[in-house]
């Protein structure tokens, strides 16, 4: 094709010179070993061998000075194994997910596909290369999960028409390598450039060209991201490990809505509502199109931290989940969603752990399949995997808004105080306006003692959007926990008093109650939330307002009607 670059891709990716080794016969023979001990060490412990693809098999090959660095990092981590728990290192340090335990010996190629730039300049032509930039994320992200990871889509997208360099964007997103692009529609043929450059010194990995004929425009998307991550992994020396087959809009005005909707990034009621409308226009103009169903269950999901109805969220969850899943079994967001109502809905442990692996399986690069399932190790008390799990979310993700609070109301849920006020702090950089951080924010100060700081988020927060039921129960916690009781006492009667006019979730005035001590009345409201079957109630045994209770039969009684595993 034309447009190529004649940079040598396994000339640019080739690991360092030097004394190698090219076998395992020859690494066991280094190590002193039987082929059978390394080959055992590489699986399990993390020995560095790295692979190299010809033209139907695998050959192996390390470095000396690979191996010798492995065995004093073995060597450090038998000692360190032996000291008591207090010695332990900060959860702040974000290990590598569970699931990233073999990456650890081969870690995947990190890339982040830029929003390919629209030369056309008509708006459709820019809805189309949102699009393309889309289904190549996808297509990258699924096909290969065990060998190469991409950034997601909301953190991409920050970095539309941005003026920043490559450098810096590969800095902020910590990825290998960066893919940008650009289309241009020239008559009934749209042309497609492309080329990958290394994060690290900007060199120009590759570089192609494109040309496919117009209609019809979603296979159009698909055939184009195909052929360009096809190129991608040649040139990355790795074979995609499944391919499967997405199901594609069929008509132009969904599919434009279904773009606006992914649009609304910020988790705002405003947002949230804005996104339901067109989602809900997507379905009617292409009932068929089963990523809208995910994502408009995932726009449900998002409401769970607001005064909506818990049966309502959690049914509409199930409902559009199970239809999206109906039209395609490989939706990764949709089997996301439905890990989701199991385990926030149906509370059956077993269901939600096997959706959630599934969708980790489907999309190792979707953040909500990472929430999701840290949100699982979180409720069955499996905290060490729950972090790991919010840290994957993160790397995928790193310049979300979103993502970002998401982490840090989990990490508070966990009690990881010091990690969720890291990333609270790290999202009102990128936008100081956010009331949700700021009070997620107090909430984290407040439980560490540090009132002043507490209340000074609180404050703020409560002058950029206080007033619902849960922004008015999450300051009146902080007011409690700070130990000013007169003015929690007072946001709580203005609780009681919109409890009669509004529609309340009795979670918000349960953790409101236990906060300022009231044990007897807080378990009142949560007999109250288990009959309107909050989702929040998972968290009953992880919420630190609630560990008061603990020693109370009537907790006890609740935890085992939930069903909350021991």
């Amino acid at each position: 094709m034309p447009g190529k670059e004649t940079v040598s891709t396994s000339e640019t990716l080739r690991p360092p010179s030097g004394l190698r080794l090219d076998s395992w016969k020859e690494i066991a023979s280094y190590l002193k070993r039987s082929p059978r001990t390394v080959r055992r060490w590489e699986r399990h412990e993390g020995l560095p061998v790295h692979r190299h693809l010809h033209a139907k098999k695998w050959t192996v090959y390390t470095f000396p000075h690979e191996l010798d660095a492995w065995l004093g990092g073995r060597r450090m981590t038998e000692r360190a194994d032996q000291l008591t728990p207090g010695h332990a290192p900060h959860a702040a340090t974000l290990p590598a997910s569970g699931a990233d335990r073999k990456d650890r010996r081969n870690p995947p190629v990190v890339i982040a596909t830029l929003p390919l730039r629209n030369l056309g300049g008509a708006p459709e032509q820019e809805r189309f290369a949102d699009g393309l930039t889309e289904e190549l994320i996808s297509e990258i992200g699924r096909c290969c999960p065990n060998l190469l990871r991409v950034i997601a889509l909301t953190s991409a997208m920050q970095y539309k028409q941005s003026p920043k360099s490559i450098g810096q964007i590969g800095r902020e997103l910590g990825v290998d390598y960066i893919l940008e692009g650009a289309i241009r529609r020239c008559g009934r043929r749209v042309r497609l450039t492309a080329r990958l450059i290394a994060a690290r010194d900007q060199a120009h990995i590759w570089a192609d060209t494109y040309e496919v004929q117009l209609p019809p425009v979603f296979s159009l998307q698909q055939s184009l991201a195909q052929q360009l991550a096809d190129s991608l992994f040649a040139k990355l020396h790795v074979t995609p490990e499944c391919r499967r087959h997405r199901t594609a809009p069929r008509s132009v005005e969904a599919h434009n809505a279904y773009l606006e909707a992914s649009s609304h990034f910020l988790p705002t009621q405003g947002d949230l509502q804005k996104s339901i409308e067109h989602l809900n226009l997507a379905i009617q103009r292409d009932p068929k199109f089963a990523a809208s169903y995910a994502e408009l269950a995932l726009t449900y999901f998002r409401r769970l931290i607001f005064d909506y109805p818990p049966i309502v969220i959690m049914s509409r969850v199930e409902e559009l989940s199970s239809k999206a899943l109906k039209l395609d079994p490989n939706l990764a967001r949709a089997q996301s969603m439905l890990a989701a109502f199991h385990l926030f809905g149906a509370r059956n442990w077993p269901k939600a752990e096997a959706a959630s692996r599934r969708a980790t399986e489907l999309n190792p690069s979707d953040p909500w399949a990472w929430t999701i399932r840290a949100s699982y190790h979180l409720v069955v008390g499996e905290i060490p995997e729950a972090v790991e799990e919010l840290g994957r979310m993160r790397r995928l993700d790193p310049q979300s808004l979103e993502t970002g609070l998401w982490f840090a109301i989990f990490a508070y849920f966990a009690q990881r105080y010091d990690l969720a006020i890291e990333h609270t702090q790290e999202i009102l950089q990128l936008d100081p306006s956010s009331a949700f951080a700021h009070m997620v924010l107090g909430l984290c100060l407040a439980q560490k003692g540090e009132s002043r700081a507490a209340l000074s988020h609180c404050e703020r927060a409560t002058e950029l959007g206080g007033g619902s039921i849960s922004q008015t129960s999450r300051a009146c916690s902080i007011y409690a926990l700070a130990g000013e009781r007169e003015s929690a006492k007072r946001l709580f009667e203005v609780l009681m008093a919109a409890k009669e006019t509004e529609y309340t979730r009795y979670i918000f005035l349960a953790q409101a109650s236990a906060a300022m001590g009231k044990n007897q009345q807080t378990l009142e409201w949560l007999d109250k939330a288990y009959e309107q079957r909050d989702p929040l109630l998972v968290f009953l045994r992880t919420d630190p307002r609630f560990k008061p209770l603990s020693g109370l039969s009537g907790f006890h009684d609740l935890l085992r009607r939930i069903g909350l595993p021991r």
